[in-house]
């Protein structure tokens, strides 16, 4: 079966894919598979469709991937989702570095130095992103208590999650999910913040 692969940027959880697959649906694309970062169609998708398609996902605040080191810094990111989920399945998984360079087949200097240079956050900082990304979505959730959050995402305890937690997103946990549902957020927007902040320690 002919099918067309777009890496899309900026995807980190499951609110993202009901979006992605609802604006696949509004321009009558295919849908074959949807995961973090990726869209597979069925068949060969015209400019046209394509265009229709990124004109309403940027709406959104998505974007395709293009050039080639995008299509690598994209390749990286869903790896880095797909290692933030294996540290929820797996109580001991492999060193992170061992991970991407298993699937990528490049050093991890390597790809540390352009994927520092492309987002202007490291590697590591970017994974801690995505972690606190997945903890507030299991906290607007309610099912799980802040405890239970802090060991499915692989903290060594609820404190350390906790005192992580308040020092990027400002509320404690528990703070967090007695808030009003927030917006979904951008992980570009949420490196770019904490660029600034580090840029300007002093400003809020």
């Amino acid at each position: 079966m002919n099918a067309t692969y777009l890496h899309i940027k900026n995807m980190c959880c499951q609110r993202c894919i009901e979006i992605i697959r609802r604006l696949s649906k509004s321009v009558k694309l295919s849908v074959i598979s949807i995961k973090l970062g990726e869209l597979v169609l069925k068949g060969k998708v015209s400019s046209e469709d394509k265009d229709d398609f990124e004109k309403k996902i940027n709406q959104e605040g998505f974007y395709l991937s293009e050039t080639h080191q995008e299509k690598v810094i994209g390749h990286l990111k869903t790896l880095l989702l797909q290692y933030r989920d294996e540290l929820m399945k797996n109580e001991k998984p492999i060193k992170l570095s061992e991970f991407i360079v298993g699937h990528m087949q490049m050093s991890f200097s390597h790809l540390s130095r352009i994927f520092s240079k492309s987002e202007g956050v490291t590697i590591e900082r970017y994974l801690l992103l995505l972690r606190l990304e997945k903890a507030k979505e299991l906290l607007i959730q309610k099912q799980l208590s802040v405890t239970e959050v802090s060991y499915k995402l692989g903290y060594n305890s609820p404190q350390s999650f906790i005192t992580q937690f308040r020092k990027d997103v400002g509320k404690t946990p528990h703070e967090y999910q007695l808030s009003p549902l927030p917006p979904r957020n951008n992980i570009d927007a949420l490196t770019n913040q904490y660029i600034k902040q580090q840029e300007h320690p002093g400003e809020q």
